[in-house]
């Protein structure tokens, strides 16, 4: 009796997925550009002296990519990609003043933040970095308030980038929801 030979375990999976016609991907990537000069610009805009600002930039660069890329994950949808940068700005910005230990606060600011994403079903990796990021920058009890504001311009500035690029190339309906 003749048995079917079975796959070999370390053969690597073969993605199903098609490569993108070339013009479509030189148009993602000329949109993508634009986006990110934009992004530069507002973050050059709002510096004005707060040596901080750049600090928080990073994490939504990397939520406008994943928007984009991947818009139908859950944590793509617009309301929940706020959510979580609201959970992590909070907790990452408002742990950052107090006099503790880097390190301390930032498993402390993790723990808190991993809770509440899953805790509200807001979980989005890029906004995880938030409390890090807050952290290394080290606020003062004064520049708190305003930190916390200007990672919300870049929260909604992504979240509108990434709706507008992703209906200007009209290949993908973002947001399949908004919750």
């Amino acid at each position: 009796m003749m048995q079917e030979a079975q796959p070999h375990p370390t053969r690597p999976m073969i993605d199903g997925v098609t490569r993108m016609p070339m013009l479509k991907l030189l148009s993602l990537v000329a949109c993508q550009t634009v986006a990110l000069a934009l992004i530069l610009g507002v973050s050059g805009v709002l510096e004005g002296g707060l040596s901080f600002v750049h600090t928080l930039l990073v994490p939504p660069l990397v939520t406008y990519v994943l928007i984009v890329a991947q818009p139908g994950l859950p944590g793509s949808r617009p309301l929940r990609v706020l959510g979580a940068y609201v959970v992590a700005g909070i907790f990452g910005i408002g742990l950052s003043i107090l006099p503790f230990p880097g390190t301390v606060l930032g498993v402390v600011a993790g723990a808190i933040v991993l809770f509440l994403f899953y805790i509200l079903g807001v979980f989005h990796a890029p906004a995880f970095a938030v409390p890090f990021a807050a952290i290394m920058a080290g606020y003062a009890l004064s520049d708190a308030p305003k930190a916390f504001g200007i990672l919300m311009i870049y929260t909604v500035l992504v979240i509108g980038l990434a709706l507008a690029t992703n209906r200007l190339l009209d290949y993908r309906s973002y947001p399949e929801k908004w919750w």
